[in-house]
């Protein structure tokens, strides 16, 4: 009785102590952080002083007129008000922490840096609205799009702990030494669903930040049906008996998905012409399904190949990110109010995946699992918005895309089920040939921005080019992996 007593008395001073551990490192990360915005703030008062107006609309909670007023001297008191409500917080996390009350520290950390974040665009804002004309530090657009950005990106922070969490009491945990799939090369058990968080944070600021349109709506509620379907696989994959295994039948789940792509197409998000690489423009409205049926394949295939590349911890979050920034950027080209919004969903996306990167990088705390397919669908249906050619599009996303068709093609001539998974990946490959997960993930992220810088500098006038003689390139050595696996394999 006492060696019992013994050992769970160790093991629950190991468990405090981990979560004392990693609540220091929250305080920290926290301090850091917020330490940077006031020296921002401070910084930014500075380099503006001598354009402020000798009155400024300081207190804008008294009476309208000349008692709003305050002499411009006064504008000290916004970063002592964030240095005030930075240390009343990081007093409270310590404090919360010694008691150990659930997720306090998270919540408060989000609370603290929000704040700050939002007192720090306030303040921005009293300087536009007081002083002189003067050129700005940054471009408008980009420090509209921060926002945003920051906003999902923490948001991703502080909600997946509490979801991993969640998930390991639901049981949505895939143990290596539990469950199996062809493709897994899981070394430690990791929470299954991330990308339900990604679909959440991606909704809550779309609401908050874009105007809402037929469009949009038919984005959230395949957003929210494909949600619902990703938990169910989810679920089943991490519960044998489950009564939703049906759905690792790889034809079901391709059924399901064409019927969720069907109402973003159906609220008004259509490919109406296509660039022919060799000439002129296809346009496709001149027949009258043929938009529908090629921007329901157009969608489902990046959802697809987007998932397949879902293979290695911190792979996937890198080409999310960056995919979703080069879609921003080629969305900036256009002037008109409707692409703003577009621009502002492609910059939330980014920031909700980078917000993953602490928790996905190796060794991972969660996978996206089958959710992986959301990033996919919101990245399919900005492009389709964003008027990307499909050259460009490809370009952006060339490595998954040549991964995921050499592939399936290689799994056909095998006589294999072409949706069923195995270990021929590229990721698969290259580990094979002794390369480090975080290597791998690494080679991900830099081939997606590479190529994503490619698709913003190229005119249309050499893009297919490039995407023809790259695609040749890459295939090429894929092909050559594959061929040097299967040799190996064999020679064994």
């Amino acid at each position: 009785m006492k060696k019992i007593v013994k050992v769970i008395s160790k093991n629950f001073q190991e468990m405090i102590g981990e979560v004392k551990r990693r609540a220091s490192d929250k305080l920290f990360n926290t301090t850091l952080i917020n330490v940077l915005i006031v020296l921002w703030q401070y910084s930014y008062i500075y380099l503006r002083r001598n354009y402020l107006n000798q009155e400024i609309p300081l207190w804008l909670t008294k009476y309208w007129g000349n008692f709003q007023l305050a002499p411009k001297t006064h504008i000290i008191i916004i970063p002592f008000i964030s240095i005030g409500v930075t240390a009343i917080g990081l007093i409270l996390m310590a404090f919360l922490n010694r008691y150990f009350v659930r997720y306090a520290v998270d919540v408060m950390s989000f609370v603290i840096t929000f704040f700050n974040l939002s007192i720090s665009y306030q303040l921005i804002r009293l300087v536009k609205i007081s002083s002189s004309p003067f050129n700005p530090l940054l471009n408008p657009v980009f420090f509209d799009l921060a926002i945003p950005f920051i906003f999902s990106f923490i948001l991703v922070r502080a909600v997946l702990p509490i979801f991993i969490s969640f998930a390991k009491k639901r049981g949505l945990v895939t143990n290596p030494d539990v469950h199996t799939h062809p493709g897994m090369i899981l070394k430690n058990p990791s929470a299954r669903g991330g990308g339900l968080v990604y679909a959440a944070v991606f909704v809550v600021a779309s609401l908050l930040f874009v105007s809402i349109n037929l469009q949009l709506l038919g984005i959230f509620i395949g957003l929210f049906l494909l949600s619902t379907l990703c938990y169910l696989d989810d679920h089943q994959s991490t519960h044998p008996g489950s009564a939703f295994r049906v759905l690792e039948n790889p034809f079901l789940r391709l059924f399901l998905l064409v019927c969720i792509v069907l109402i973003p197409v159906f609220s008004g998000i259509v490919i109406e012409n296509v660039s022919n690489p060799f000439g002129n423009t296809i346009y496709l409205n001149e027949w009258r399904i043929v938009p529908t049926l090629v921007t329901v394949l157009w969608i489902v295939w990046v959802m697809n190949v987007m998932s397949w590349s879902n293979g290695i911890d911190g792979q996937y979050t890198g080409i999310v990110g960056i995919a979703s920034i080069v879609i921003a950027l080629l969305s900036l080209r256009f002037t008109e109010p409707a692409y703003r919004g577009l621009t502002t969903m492609a910059i939330i996306s980014a920031g909700a995946a980078f917000g993953f990167v602490k928790h996905t990088w190796y060794p991972s705390k969660v996978m996206w699992g089958f959710g992986a397919t959301l990033a996919g669908l919101v990245i399919a249906v900005l492009s389709v918005l964003s008027q990307s050619k499909i050259t460009t599009s490809v370009l952006i996303i060339l490595i998954p895309f040549l991964d995921a068709l050499i592939t399936f093609i290689r799994r056909v001539v095998q006589g294999k089920n072409p949706l069923k998974g195995d270990k021929g990946h590229l990721h698969h490959l290259l580990l094979d040939r002794g390369w480090g997960v975080q290597k791998i993930a690494v080679f991900y992220w830099v081939t997606t921005a590479m190529f994503g810088v490619l698709g913003l500098l190229l005119s249309d006038r050499y893009r297919a080019q490039a995407v023809l003689l790259a695609a040749g390139l890459v295939a090429f050595f894929i092909v050559m992996l594959n061929v040097r696996s299967y040799t190996d394999k064999k020679v064994d």
